[in-house]
């Protein structure tokens, strides 16, 4: 059989010339690639991001379109499904546009099955999802209720649309993390404390949130510890004799 044989010289040469030519075939191909593709991309990141400033521009619209609560009468109630948007009530708005109002502290008196325990928690954990290092307490009558609260945050979290959740990344996986924390990669973190006036000293939150206060024993001094640290301090009871509502019937609010 016939074969060609080539100077060694000139075969290096070739050679070499050949590993140019396809790394400029390769550099030119990744400039066609920047050229076509970031434009693109850069349009898209534009609209998702404009897509989560919507989603998430207040509690209210957030809570009712791209969230869901967990309502666990639902087959009792006749409702389809246990997870549904959270419901059209018209003192809803108005509780959210209570809390940004100015002012450290945030009292609020409620009736039962009103839901205003889990719209407090929805304006917090969105204010988590959006305000790096934000530290948020929580604090009600015991571990189980505390715990019930976190577990609404999570709850809400978990039932957000994948964008939103990719927008807002968890510091680890739910699962992976203790039943009264909820934590965030941008460094903010609910966390959950049962009844009781040390229970809040070792931690300086920005917020903080006291659920069922007048069936708090130690309620009045819970506050005070919360005067010396909280930016942001609600307070939120039924109806029941005690310091919370004479407190609120004498104080003038911060």
């Amino acid at each position: 059989m016939a074969s060609l044989t080539l100077p060694t010289t000139d075969l290096d040469a070739y050679l070499r010339a050949l590993a140019r030519r396809r790394v400029e075939e390769h550099e030119e191909s990744l400039a066609r690639a920047r050229q076509t593709e970031n434009p693109v991309s850069s349009e898209e990141a534009a609209a998702r991001n404009k897509r989560v400033r919507e989603a998430t521009a207040d509690e209210w619209t957030w809570l009712r379109n791209h969230t869901e609560t967990y309502n666990p009468h639902w087959i009792e109630e006749g409702r389809p499904s246990p997870y549904e948007p959270f419901p059209d009530k018209p003192y809803f708005p108005v509780l959210f546009e209570y809390l940004h109002l100015p002012g450290r502290v945030k009292p609020i008196k409620k009736s039962r099955d009103m839901m205003v325990t889990w719209a407090i928690m929805g304006y917090f954990t969105l204010e988590a999802m959006k305000v790096p290092e934000r530290e948020i307490v929580v604090q009600t009558m015991k571990d189980d209720k505390v715990i019930q609260c976190i577990d609404y945050a999570k709850c809400l979290y978990r039932r957000q649309p994948d964008w939103l959740r990719e927008a807002f990344p968890l510091a680890k996986p739910i699962e992976k993390m203790a039943a009264k924390e909820f934590s965030l990669a941008n460094g903010s973190v609910i966390a959950g404390i049962p009844g009781g006036a040390d229970q809040l000293r070792s931690y300086h939150p920005w917020g903080y949130f006291n659920d069922e206060t007048a069936f708090q024993p130690e309620a009045g001094l819970c506050y005070d510890e919360a005067l010396s640290a909280c930016q942001k301090i609600v307070l939120n009871s039924t109806a029941a004799d005690s310091w919370f509502f004479d407190w609120m019937d004498d104080v003038e609010i911060a």
